[in-house]
């Protein structure tokens, strides 16, 4: 490259007087100046003292610059092109955000760019070292979209894609990444049901629930290939989209219908090896607990039952006795147990590590990683086994992507993933601990009793009727659970544009493989039977010593047994693509190959020893035009070999349309402050093959127990009858049409705004028939695809960012409403059409209106008869909503909303202050409710001394204060068939406002890290579920739980550090 400045001018910019210099033949003869401060005053200042060696005159004309790029928050920021401007020399920041490029003496440009920031042009002059902070840029923001086997230019995607912010994602972590996602993005729709580390993934649903058959989850894949994501290390993820309407799935399916989800692991750069390092520590505790009355409140309330029911009930438990229990004088024969107390710890402890390497040269690029995570139970032990009985998770993370240029056409790509979860849990399962806490009240026996014939060892209290949860928890053994998932897949590109421009052709291969190995340790524990002794306290000898009877023998030694077993998962796939512009014309298409091959490696019978096989085409065609116009059009043609040939393959057409009005003149010269708008619309048809449990459900099997006849004088000789056991004909998947409609938007210089409305209607939903009368003698009704479904709603994202100075701001927020209906279920009508379940959304609660609580007997007397038992003063009082003047099953309707919410949102906000950053996000929910009964709930219901009694049950009805507002009506001992009916008295809104995430940080000043060899070292705190705002109060609300009987959901507090070497 020639240069015209003056050599004498590049000299002094880059030397100034630190030396005197020559030219000589086209190089440099040059000395110490007598302006140095090395210069000898007894030589003359045109005489060299001691020339320097001769300098190339092109080693005069550049220069190395270098410095590190921050992203907003101060973090380094690798994979940052740098380049001289005008030209195609340049550089790329590595793991540290470190950069350096050698560049020509003079008035030169540095460009750097970086996707989602905007660009920075900064002049070189005469500096060597220029540090960057690069500006989030909210019109470049996820220039690059990823969707369907590819990848393609945000302003050209005609689709509905939302993508989650992965920084999100690892902020305070669960141990499952599904229960991250919750209002984190729009479209998606989750809940939690439970705690318990290993089993506490989420259920979710894109756009909310489609259909009310067999399979309504989502298509979840990981780097092209179907895989669970709920045990992926945060670290590990590039990114992470959800494909919603039919454009952007259409193409896989028998698979689409349902909602995609794709997730894409890192990979390495071309850069010098990074070095990422994260620890994090901390506790966890529930978010909310329900309380139980203690002994004395119990025994006083069991009066009050056992008077209302039987005024001439005499109790045993007299004010003396009761107090006895309030004492604590012997708690060996007048207990007092809180067994949430007992067997529960205050909070729980969590580790999670992770440790990654990326690099790469022109050659090879390589990113691998390695994490562990470790999550105790808050169950306590007590210290007397040689094994541990509490829950415990622990699992290691193994990644590694490695991308080869075999030549400058070639690329081989290997991914290598590995995960590794060992758990231990009680010898009985949580369920059943949780009911057996339920189930028994604090007064009926002593957990333990110290056991006389070895001091310091225990005894395990019950009585006949209940089952001890503590014994349950530290005496049944344990189990401990082995899950390894080794993910592999193999990808060759070839570029073709020596041949065709933009052509080129990809093949992929995947092999994955699942195993799991369970040892069981335990003995079994009965009411009045089993393996684990049981003992009651009857009373205390002469000497004062307990008197004990022994109510079951148990034995000494835990059982053993094992089971195993595993899958395997092949797919492969075939794809050519071809990417071109012709000035204001651009075209990308797309035609691909795949199949994929599944297989229980545990079948236990011919059925399922068959593999599961899906086989398929896929073809995109999209079109723009002068960066305004959009259109594209894809097809899915596949099938499962499920169903009977002839119905085995489908075809999936889908088209879309988008428009980017801020491109049009009348636009730009017309509106002001909205720099970016392009409207979008697509339709198309999605299948899904999920139907049931059932293979190759479309064969008839026959089975006896159809009746028969007899014949013969004495009638003794006869035939068993047969009949078609499960039986369908010309089954196939189910398919659903759905139109969007929607709407991308950046404004007022920091806003960008995506919202969406949709329709779905499904239809050939899987079903058995209902309708057909018993009168045709079938032994059971065929099945066949008669369902119809429908599901609409909208959605919304809205984000904000802004720098002001050292000061950053971004926001976030979205939301999701979906509303399903039920249009075709096959089932006969009811006698009265407001309770047929057409019309209905799924899982709507049917029940009746509670109008208050009768206060006296005439009131009853002057009321519609409610034929569920007796009532008294103090019951429950019912709408008789079809006039009929008795109150019956025939009144309830339709009550409150399902269990799964049909809104859910999400809002967050980070600020970021030099070395300072703070972040909060919070999530909500809509539109959900849930009934309250069953153990634990209804007080006394179960007659007898059985059934903690929640302390909420103080809030009650009685003759003393008949309030309306009352939370229960009066107390009965056993069952109130009235009051226990399922109806709005019961029923609670399960709508809730949740801190979900917070995090401080504070990033150590590079001035003290750079002597340590560290480029960023950031220290922070984080927390995860931190408060619930909710009108239910009782126990976490997203628990859904009619009796909060289920391991509660889990706060979590901690400190972490994250250094880049």
């Amino acid at each position: 490259m020639r240069h015209k400045t003056s050599l004498v001018k590049i000299m002094k910019i880059s030397f100034l007087q630190i030396i005197t210099f020559w030219v000589i033949s086209g190089s440099c003869l040059a000395t110490e100046s007598s302006a140095s401060p090395f210069f000898d005053k007894n030589t003359r200042i045109n005489e060299p003292r001691s020339a320097m060696p001769l300098i190339s005159l092109n080693d005069l004309l550049e220069a190395q610059v270098s410095g590190k790029i921050t992203d907003e928050r101060g973090e380094p920021l690798p994979g940052v092109t740098v380049y001289i401007k005008g030209t195609s020399k340049g550089a790329v920041s590595d793991a540290g955000g470190n950069y350096r490029i050698v560049v020509p003496v003079g008035n030169e440009v540095l460009v750097f760019k970086f996707v989602g920031y905007k660009n920075q042009e900064i002049p070189v002059e005469t500096r060597r070292l220029i540090n960057v902070s690069m500006e989030p840029d909210a019109t470049s923001l996820n220039e690059v979209a990823v969707v369907a086997f590819g990848t393609q230019k945000k302003e050209s995607v005609v689709a509905s894609i939302s993508t989650v912010n992965v920084r999100d994602v690892k902020q305070a972590a669960p141990r499952s990444l599904t229960n991250a996602l919750a209002g984190k993005v729009s479209g998606l729709i989750s809940v939690q049901r439970s705690g318990e580390p290993g089993y506490d993934d989420a259920q979710f649903w894109i756009r909310g629930i489609s259909t009310f058959g067999a399979g309504a989850n989502p298509l979840v894949l990981v780097d092209g290939v179907e895989r669970p994501i709920a045990n992926i290390e945060p670290e590990e993820i590039e990114t992470f989209s959800v494909l919603k309407d039919a454009a952007a799935t259409s193409v896989y399916g028998v698979r689409g219908a349902n909602g995609v989800i794709l997730v894409t692991t890192r990979r390495g750069l071309r850069q010098k090896p990074g070095i990422s390092f994260k620890m994090e520590s901390g506790t966890n505790r529930p978010t909310r607990l329900q309380e139980y009355v203690d002994g004395p409140t119990w025994l006083n309330l069991y009066n009050e039952a056992q008077l209302a029911t039987n005024p001439n009930f005499v109790s045993p438990y007299t004010p003396e006795i009761i107090a006895k229990y309030g004492s604590g004088e012997d708690p060996y024969l007048y207990p007092n147990v809180d067994w949430l107390d007992l067997m529960m710890k205050d909070h729980a402890s969590n580790q999670r590590a992770n440790l990654n390497i990326t690099g790469g040269s022109e050659m090879a690029k390589y990113f691998v990683s390695a994490g562990y995570y470790q999550e105790d139970g808050i169950w306590k032990g007590d210290n007397l086994n040689t094994y541990n009985t509490n829950a415990k998770v622990k699992r290691y993370n193994f990644r590694a992507n490695i991308d080869v240029n075999l030549n400058k056409d070639t690329e081989l790509s290997l991914g290598l993933g590995g995960i590794l979860v060992t758990s231990n849990y009680p010898g009985t399962g949580n369920g059943d601990i949780w009911s057996a806490i339920q189930n028994n009240t604090p007064i009926g026996y002593s957990p333990t009793y110290p056991d006389p014939a070895s001091p310091g060892k225990i005894l395990y209290g019950g009585i006949t009727s209940l089952i001890n949860p503590y014994a349950q928890l530290t005496g049944t053994g344990f189990k401990t659970q082995w899950r390894n998932n080794i993910q592999s897949d193999l990808t060759l590109k070839h570029d073709l544009s020596r041949f065709v421009k933009g052509l080129n052709i990809q093949g992929k291969f995947a092999f994955d493989g699942y195993n799991y190995h369970d040892i069981n340790q335990t003995r079994t524990y009965l009411t009045n039977s089993g393996e684990v002794d049981k003992y009651f306290a009857t009373g205390r000898d002469e000497n004062g010593d307990l008197i004990l009877s022994r109510l079951v023998t148990g034995k000494a030694d835990l059982g053993f047994g094992k089971t195993s077993g595993g899958n395997r998962r092949i797919y492969i796939q075939a794809n050519i693509d071809y990417n071109r512009s012709f000035g204001k014309h651009s075209v990308k298409g797309l035609l691909l190959y795949n199949q994929q091959d599944y297989q229980n490696a545990d079948a236990t019978d011919a059925i399922s020893s068959l593999p599961f096989r899906l086989q398929g085409l896929v073809s995109r065609l999209s079109y723009g035009y002068d960066n305004r116009y959009f259109i594209e059009v894809s097809a899915g043609y596949n099938g499962s070999e499920n169903f009977a040939k002839g119905h085995r393959y489908g075809f999936f057409p889908a088209t879309a349309i988008g428009w980017i009005l801020s491109e049009e003149s009348f636009f730009k010269n017309t509106i002001k402050g909205i720099e970016y708008l392009k409207l979008r619309g697509s339709w198309g048809i999605k299948g899904n093959d999920q139907i049931g449990g059932r293979r190759f459900a479309y064969l008839t099997t026959v089975a006896g127990g159809n009746g028969g006849y007899t014949f013969g004088i004495d009638a003794n000789n006869g035939f068993t009858g047969r009949g078609e056991d499960q039986w369908g004909a010309n089954l196939t998947w189910e398919k659903e049409r759905e139109t969007d409609l929607g709407i991308e938007m950046r404004f007022l210089r920091g806003f960008n705004l995506q919202a969406d409305v949709f329709k779905r209607h499904r239809e050939g939903i899987f079903l058995q028939r209902a309708s057909l009368p018993t009168m045709l003698g079938l032994q059971n009704n065929p099945y066949g695809n008669l369902g119809e479904f429908e599901n609409k709603g909208f959605e919304t994202t809205l984000e904000y960012r802004a720098r002001m100075g050292n000061l950053d701001i971004s926001f976030r927020g979205n939301y999701t409403f979906a509303k399903n209906k039920l249009l075709n279920t096959d089932q006969p009508d009811y006698t009265y059409t407001y309770q047929n379940r057409v019309g209905k959304r799924y899982n709507q609660p049917f029940g009746l209106v509670a109008l208050g609580l009768f206060n006296d007997q005439a009131e009853i007397d002057n009321s519609p008869v409610q034929q569920f038992g007796a009532v008294r003063p103090g019951d429950i009082k019912y709408l008789d909503y079809n006039n009929d003047g008795v109150v019956n099953s025939f009144d309830a309707i339709a009550i409150g909303n399902p269990a799964v919410p049909q809104a859910i949102y999400g809002f967050g906000s980070t600020i970021a202050y030099k070395g300072f950053d703070v972040s909060v996000f919070f999530q909500g929910n809509g539109a959900a409710s849930f009934t309250l009964g069953g153990s634990g709930w209804y007080p006394f219901a179960q007659g007898g001394l059985i059934g903690n009694v929640n302390i909420n049950t103080l809030d009650r009805w009685t003759p003393e204060d008949p309030r309306q507002d009352a939370l229960f009506p009066r107390l009965s001992f056993g069952t109130n068939s009235n009051n226990f009916q399922s109806s709005t008295w019961w029923q609670r809104d399960g709508s809730y406002l949740r801190l979900k995430t917070a995090e401080i940080g504070y990033t150590i000043p590079k001035s003290l890290t750079k002597k340590l060899k560290i480029n960023t070292l950031r220290v922070y705190a984080n927390g995860l579920n931190l408060h619930t705002w909710s009108k239910f109060d009782f126990w976490d609300p997203e628990l859904g739980s009619a009796n909060g009987g289920a391991y509660p959901i889990q706060k979590t507090f901690n400190f972490g550090i994250n250094l880049n070497l």
